[in-house]
């Protein structure tokens, strides 16, 4: 409707705005170190499942699979640990994932 301004950045009028969720996660102001993986991030408020009214219905449910399939895999196998120093990720706009991880059993 009207030129806005915001972070400095100005947004005119009739101009379209491509919003990457998957961004926010990796915001440095939300997280130290944004780039490296951190299961044990604390506190850590992504928003893989969206907030607000907009919160996925099925957030707890993907929650506790996770949990089950993780247990389930490290019950089943040895202790492992990931293979590679550098990690490759997918070049994609609107969803950020590794090509492969590669993990060894010792």
């Amino acid at each position: 409707m009207t030129d806005v301004e915001l972070h400095g950045k100005t947004i005119r009028q009739g101009e379209r705005v491509l919003l990457i969720l998957s961004a926010a996660n990796r915001d440095p102001r939300q997280f130290s170190d944004p780039d490296t993986f951190d299961i044990t991030r604390d506190p850590n408020p992504h928003v893989a499942f969206g907030g607000g009214i907009h919160h996925c219905l099925g957030a707890n449910l993907a929650r506790l699979e996770g949990q089950e399939a993780f247990r389930a895999i490290t019950q089943r196998f040895a202790p492992f640990r990931v293979a590679t120093e550098r990690l490759e990720y997918q070049t994609l706009l609107s969803l950020r994932g590794l090509k492969a991880l590669w993990v060894s059993w010792s």
